[in-house]
């Protein structure tokens, strides 16, 4: 693992040193009509570390491109379903656990957060229609915050492991047993699942974030989860050691209550891994509004795991390098809002300052990378949904939907911020 990484940081230093060796002529042209603080500010944080971050990444997958196969575990589990008025999609998300081909026996433990429609009513509707591998329990939670309710449904767990999955999502029929094979035979602290989108037909928003999960998380969890440090266990489908979790306290009530779990998790010096074959299909905004503060409250959640518990305070190095990275995705927004868009908009004038060989070369890199990815989830033979105005437009809007909507989180969150650097 360890040689796996050294090599592929090798390769993204000589990419970052041939671009660097472009990298001075292009400044030196352009240094008599901007600033030389400014040149090199927006080269370096559209260019240069991104091309390094993303060629790193790309060698590290395609030296990770084995898939593992794990035994059959039959151990019992619980799944935490927590649920807040989700009367419209929680009882497609029950079915599909209900339906799941899993060798040990699922509980299903359904945290009603004080919900105010018929989610309840939902809830036990189906409980009769569990199978023999599967019960349901209805439990309520009065008080508001979805870390609450998690917390609720941890004190009940009665199995080595469990699993979270959002009311949104349903998981693929194979989902838990992929999921827990990993958990059980690799003796992870927690493990994420691999994310398509549930409604793709609604709208165009909803369309490009089928490549948003598909391409660019599933790349870095993948990255991320070679070397055990996986930094986001999502709510929506990761799967959990029981004792690990209460060890550190549970769910924090904030924003990023899955982000903060597993830095908690990983200071310890556990491990958080990623398996692709665990599919679950989540429900994700269909509006611009519904994503932009979606990927507002996410920024949100990045920033509190890095106040609680900061990259020089996690348990490994590989942990260390990449909430270091994560902290970095600060400056490359800001570097991508007000330093490639201006350049863009600069060239399409006619000018070409900012543009030039070195961020096509990016680009290049950028794409080789999503494609690699592409056919490493077409391997899975689990299905999704494609569309191509969908992925024309993720490639070139979508980033900018994220980073100012990033840009805003950060800003919340300096502002109002709850806790200090500790």
């Amino acid at each position: 693992m360890k040689t796996k990484f050294i090599v592929s940081i090798c390769f993204g230093c000589l990419w970052l040193a041939v671009s660097s060796y472009f990298a001075v002529g292009w400044a030196q042209e352009i240094s008599d009509v901007l600033p030389v603080a400014y040149v090199w500010w927006v080269i370096i944080g559209i260019a240069l570390l991104p091309g390094f971050l993303m060629s790193t990444m790309f060698f590290s997958n395609l030296l990770h491109w084995k898939l593992k196969k794990f035994p059959d575990t039959e151990e019992d589990t619980t799944i935490i379903m927590c649920a807040y008025n989700e009367e419209k999609a929680i009882a497609q998300s029950i079915q599909a656990i209900i339906n799941q081909q899993y060798k040990g026996h699922i509980r299903l433990l359904v945290v009603d957060n004080a919900s105010t429609d018929h989610t309840k009513q939902q809830i036990t509707k189906l409980q009769s229609s569990a199978m023999k591998n599967c019960s349901i329990e209805y439990v309520y939670c009065g008080q508001p915050g979805k870390a609450n309710a998690l917390n609720a449904g941890l004190d009940l767990v009665c199995t080595p492991h469990f699993i979270t999955v959002d009311a949104d999502t349903s998981l693929e029929k194979q989902a838990v047993q992929k999921i827990m094979n990993h958990l059980v035979s690799c003796g992870r602290a927690c493990v994420a699942g691999n994310l398509f989108v549930q409604n793709t037909k609604p709208s165009l928003m909803a369309k490009m974030q089928i490549y948003d999960y598909l391409l660019s998380i599933a790349a870095i969890k993948r990255f991320q989860g070679s070397y055990a440090s996986t930094l986001v266990a999502q709510g929506a489908f990761s799967a959990y050691e029981t004792e690990a979790v209460r060890q550190v306290g549970g769910w924090q009530n904030v924003l990023g209550e899955d982000i903060v779990l597993t830095y908690h998790l990983l200071q310890q010096k556990l491990s958080s891994t990623y398996e692709p074959r665990a599919v679950g299909y989540t429900t994700v905004p269909e509006t611009l509004n519904g994503l932009y503060n979606q990927r507002k409250r996410w920024a949100i959640g990045m920033l509190e795991g890095l106040y609680a518990i900061p990259p020089w305070k996690q348990g490994t190095a590989f942990s260390r390098h990449f909430t270091f990275v994560n902290f970095s995705i600060i400056y490359l927004d800001l570097a991508f809002l007000f330093g490639f868009i201006p350049g863009v908009i600069l060239a399409l004038l006619g000018y070409y300052y900012l543009a030039g060989f070195l961020t096509l070369l990016m680009i290049g890199v950028c794409i080789l990378l999503y494609f690699s990815i592409y056919l490493y989830q077409k391997r899975l033979g689990i299905p999704f949904k494609n569309s191509v105005l969908g992925f024309v437009c993720f490639l070139l809007f979508f980033q900018i939907i994220q980073s100012t909507a990033a840009l805003h989180g950060y800003f919340i969150r300096l502002l109002h911020r709850k806790g200090e650097w500790a």
